[in-house]
C-alpha cells in the first residue's frame, strides 16, 4: 500500500476518533448540566420544606407545596416529609445514579408570618414565572427577615390574652388584672427558657408552675392585697395561664396530618402533644402539692359555666384569637383575620349550647364551623389554613377544666364536695372531659376543613390546572375549562 494511501487512511481514522470525542464531551456536558439543574431544584425544594415545617405547617401541606415546586421546574421527584425529616429523591433514568437528599428538621418556634411568606412565594412562582435563582434569593430573604413583633409586644399580647380569658370565663375586674400579670409572667418564663435552649418539656412545666405559683400567692396573700384585688378567683387566674400553653401544643397540625393519611407525622405530633401536656401537668402538680403541704388555703372558684354577657364573650374571644396570633408572629393583617375567627368560634359555641349540654360536643361543633370558614377564606386572604384554625379555636381551650381536674385529683375530694362546682364529676371525669375537649377541637377543625375542601373541589369540578408548556422551563399555570370530548357518529 502506498505511503500516501496509508497517510490518508490514518488521517480519516484520527478525524473520526476526534469527532467521537467531541460527541462524548458534548453528551457529558449536557448530562452535567441536567444533573446540576436537578440538584438546584432539589436544594430549593428542601429549603422551602424546611422553612415550612419549622414554622408550623403540616406535613401534608408541605409535601403538596414541595411537589408543586418540582412539577413546575419539570423534575419528577419523590417527596417524603414527616414531622422531623425531609427526603427528596430524583432518578433521571434506570442507568443513571439517583439524587437523594435527606435532612433532619428540628421543630422550632411557631412563626405564621414566615409560613405565610413562603406559601405566597411558592404561589407567586408560577404566576410570575420565577427562575430558580430568584426563588433562592427570595427564600433566603424570607429566612433572614426578623420577627414581626418585638419581645415586649409579645409579652403584652400574652398579658392581654390572659385578661381576655378571665373575662370570657366570667371573671371580675380583679380576675382580669391578676390574670394579665399571670400570663405575662408565664410568657416571660417560657420565652426566657426557650432562648437559653432549655428542653420544651421543662419549659412547659416551669411556665405552668409559674401560673400555679401566682394562684397560690393570691390564695395565701388575699388579706394583703388591695381592696380592688381581694375578690379574685384563683381558679380563673391559673386557667388564664393554662390557655396560652394549651393553645400552642399543635393539636390542629396533628389532626390535620392524621386526616390527610400522614400517620407517621401525626403520630409524632400526637406524642409531642402528650409530652408537652404532661409537662403542664407536672408543673401544676408539683406547685399545688407544695402549696397543700405548706397549708395554703386552696380552693376553686365555683364557676359552672359562662356568666359573662354575650357581647363580653365575643369581645374577649376575638381578643384571645388576636393575642395568640401575635404570640405566633402573625402579621397585622392576619391578626385582624384571626379576630373574626375567634368571634365566629364563640358564636358557634353559644349556638351549640342550645343543642347539647356536653362541653366536648360544643367545642367540637364550634371547631367544625371554624374549619369550614377558615378553608373558604384562606385562599383569598392568602393566609395559611393552620394559622387561621389555630387562632380561631384558641378561645375554646379547656384551661379551667385542666386545672379543676388536677386540683381535684390532688386533694382527692368527693364528687359532692363544695370545692368542685359541678356535682357528680370526679377528678377522672374532669380530666377525661378535658382530653375529649382537646380531641374534639382538633378533629372538628380538621374535619370541617376537609369538608370545605371537598365542597370547593365539587364546585370547580370541570376546572383543571395545566401548564402552558410541558418542559418545566419556568412557565406559569393557567386554569383551563375542559370541554367534553365529541363522539363521531358513523
Amino acid at each position: 500500500m502506498p505511503a500516501s494511501t496509508r497517510l490518508a487512511r490514518a488521517s480519516r481514522t484520527m478525524a473520526h476518533a476526534y469527532r467521537n470525542k467531541l460527541r462524548e464531551a458534548a453528551h457529558v456536558d449536557e448530562s452535567d448540566v441536567e444533573a446540576a439543574r436537578a440538584r438546584s431544584i432539589v436544594a430549593l425544594s428542601m429549603r422551602a420544606a424546611e422553612m415550612m415545617l419549622s414554622s408550623g405547617a403540616t406535613a401534608a401541606r408541605a409535601t403538596r407545596l414541595v411537589l408543586s415546586i418540582c412539577r413546575y421546574y419539570g423534575l419528577p421527584a419523590q417527596v417524603d416529609i414527616t414531622y422531623t425529616r425531609i427526603t427528596i429523591s430524583y432518578e433521571p433514568s434506570a442507568a443513571s445514579d439517583p439524587i437523594t437528599v435527606m435532612r433532619m428538621v428540628k421543630p422550632g418556634t411557631i412563626d405564621y408570618d414566615q409560613l405565610t411568606r413562603v406559601e405566597n412565594l411558592i404561589q407567586a412562582m408560577s404566576r410570575d414565572a420565577l427562575e430558580i435563582e430568584v426563588m433562592y434569593r427570595r427564600l433566603d430573604h424570607v429566612r433572614r427577615e426578623p420577627r414581626t413583633y418585638r419581645l415586649w409586644v409579645t409579652h403584652g399580647a400574652a398579658a392581654l390574652m390572659g385578661g381576655a380569658v378571665a373575662m370570657l370565663l366570667g371573671g371580675n375586674r380583679s380576675d382580669v388584672i391578676i390574670a394579665m400579670v399571670t400570663t405575662f409572667l408565664v410568657e416571660l418564663v417560657r420565652n426566657g427558657m426557650d432562648r437559653r435552649g432549655m428542653n420544651t418539656f421543662f419549659t412547659q412545666a416551669a411556665a405552668a408552675s409559674m401560673a400555679a405559683l401566682v394562684g397560690l400567692a393570691v390564695m395565701s396573700g388575699r388579706a394583703y392585697l388591695p381592696d380592688s384585688l381581694q375578690m379574685a378567683s384563683p381558679g380563673l387566674v391559673v386557667a388564664a395561664g393554662m390557655v396560652p400553653l394549651l393553645a400552642g401544643l399543635g393539636i390542629v397540625t396533628a389532626a390535620g396530618d392524621a386526616i390527610d393519611a400522614y400517620y407517621m407525622s401525626a403520630g409524632s405530633r400526637a406524642v409531642e402533644v402528650s409530652v408537652l401536656t404532661s409537662g403542664i401537668v407536672l408543673g401544676l402538680v408539683a406547685t399545688l402539692s407544695l402549696g397543700l403541704w405548706l397549708g395554703v388555703p386552696s380552693y376553686l372558684a365555683p364557676i359552672g359555666g359562662f356568666s359573662a354577657t354575650p357581647v363580653a364573650q365575643l369581645f374577649s374571644a376575638g381578643l384571645i384569637a388576636a393575642s395568640f396570633g401575635v404570640l405566633c408572629n402573625m402579621g397585622p393583617r392576619s391578626a385582624l383575620a384571626a379576630i373574626s375567627m375567634g368571634v365566629a368560634a364563640q358564636l358557634a359555641y353559644l349556638g351549640a349550647v342550645a343543642l347539647t349540654t356536653s362541653t366536648p360536643a360544643r367545642s367540637g361543633l364550634a371547631a367544625l364551623v371554624i374549619g369550614l370558614l377558615a378553608r373558604l377564606v384562606t385562599t383569598p386572604l392568602r393566609i395559611p389554613l393552620v394559622a387561621l384554625i389555630s387562632t380561631g379555636i384558641a378561645p375554646l381551650m379547656p384551661g379551667l377544666l385542666l386545672y379543676r381536674g388536677i386540683f381535684a385529683l390532688l386533694t382527692d375530694l368527693p364528687s359532692s364536695s363544695a370545692s368542685i362546682p359541678m356535682p357528680g364529676e370526679d377528678p377522672q371525669t374532669l380530666l377525661l372531659k378535658c382530653l375529649m375537649t382537646g380531641a374534639a377541637l382538633a378533629v372538628g377543625s380538621s374535619f370541617g376543613a376537609a369538608l370545605s375542601n371537598t365542597a370547593l373541589r365539587w364546585a370547580t369540578k370541570g376546572t383543571v390546572r395545566r401548564p402552558i408548556r410541558a418542559n418545566g422551563d419556568g412557565s406559569s399555570f393557567r386554569r383551563r375549562r375542559v370541554a367534553p370530548a365529541k363522539v363521531k357518529r358513523s
